[in-house]
């Protein structure tokens, strides 16, 4: 049966093609768009862990995004916070976002010595500390993607900076200025978006009681462990498991209907082969059994076009948008198989039990 599913492959090979390469683009679109958007997700979350802080303390309510101009806090509950048992010392962070050469980076305006305080140690590469309000810092991957270097001018939000010095890239924002300079550019004098916390121990069990002790003594303020801020942001990003859903709805759908297609047509086409193969003693499980396989086949070889398209995309994408970043892991790349193997199943389910009806007699007369 294998020999006869892949001569009737061979046999019409620009049908073939066609199904396999619209099969591999619709495996190729659920990867890349989830990578990306898991990406994105990760990455936040894992620079917001490598501050050092264990503990996140926004407004109540407030978007576990925060790439998107924070809402605004006032620097009073810094104390408040410090004097709340199993706190060490707490940091007022306004972030904001900002375009620089059409791409849009986190800026984050910070004391320095506050920062360093819940453990945020910038690891500077080149340069030095801004040492006066007008200097930022920016981290190695936006350095090296536009070409800065410490000394360089550069505009943020409407103004000219000198960057003063290059940290590697992975810790907080991609940006950093001096509180004071972003609270006065955003006149949001004596505000800040978020509390970075350090507490005064770090095993799971104080960082849990450190922050239901902040949630109690300022309801005004929620605390969040930076530990499970990940899925934090997955559950609190509107629509973004809606959006999971329609892409691999829109994968499947491709596979299933590209197969059913396909099988289809070929069914018309090799009727009469059907016909014979019934007067000489063929089944109807060995006609479905052999429309399935090659289904199947098709398939599988769409999902193998999916990866080499997604490969080729990441590729693309790390030399011309170095900035974003793909999150891939092996389940996805399982779950896009099973995703696309199932829908060509299901795509050759009609056809096969079409092609297993077919009387032999009538077809070895059909035209």
């Amino acid at each position: 049966m294998s020999g006869m599913v892949w001569a009737n492959i061979r046999h019409r090979k620009t049908r073939s093609l066609v199904c396999v390469a619209a099969t591999g683009i619709g495996i190729a679109l659920l990867l890349v768009l989830t990578g990306l958007c898991r990406g994105m997700i990760s990455e936040a979350a894992e620079r917001l862990k490598k501050t050092g802080a264990q503990i996140l303390v926004q407004p109540r309510g407030a978007s576990g995004l925060l790439a998107f101009k924070g809402s605004s806090l006032p620097l009073k509950y810094a104390p408040e916070l410090e004097r709340i048992d199993g706190v060490a010392a707490a940091c007022p962070v306004l972030t904001w976002t900002t375009t620089i050469r059409k791409v849009i980076y986190v800026v984050y305006g910070v004391d320095l010595k506050r920062y360093e305080a819940v453990g945020g140690k910038l690891q500077l590469v080149a340069g030095r500390p801004w040492d006066n309000p007008r200097e930022c810092l920016v981290d190695t991957r936006l350095a090296e993607a536009n070409g800065y270097r410490a000394g360089d001018t550069i505009s943020i939000l409407g103004s000219s900076f000198t960057i003063a010095g290059i940290y590697q890239s992975g810790v907080g924002a991609g940006v950093y200025l001096p509180l004071q300079t972003l609270q006065s550019s955003l006149h949001l004098e004596g505000m800040c978006s978020l509390f970075f916390v350090r507490t005064a121990r770090t095993d799971a069990a104080a960082v849990q009681a450190c922050a239901a002790a902040i949630d109690a003594r300022l309801p005004a303020l929620t605390a969040q462990i930076l530990d499970r801020y990940e899925e934090i942001m997955v559950n609190e990003v509107t629509g973004l498991n809606e959006f999971f859903g329609v892409i691999t709805t829109t994968a499947l759908v491709i596979s299933f209907l590209v197969i059913l297609l396909t099988m289809y047509t070929t069914i018309i086409e090799r009727t009469r082969e059907i016909g014979i193969l019934r007067s000489l003693g063929a089944t109807k499980g060995f006609i479905v059994g052999l429309v399935v396989r090659e289904s199947v086949l098709l398939s599988a070889m769409g999902v193998a076009a999916g990866f080499g398209f997604t490969l080729m995309a990441m590729l693309w994408l790390s030399r011309a948008h170095p900035l974003l970043t793909m999150a891939l892991t092996p389940l996805a790349g399982f779950k896009a198989a099973m995703l696309g193997i199932g829908g060509g199943v299901l795509g050759a389910l009609y056809p096969g039990l079409r092609a297993a009806r077919i009387d032999p007699v009538e077809a070895l007369l059909y035209e």
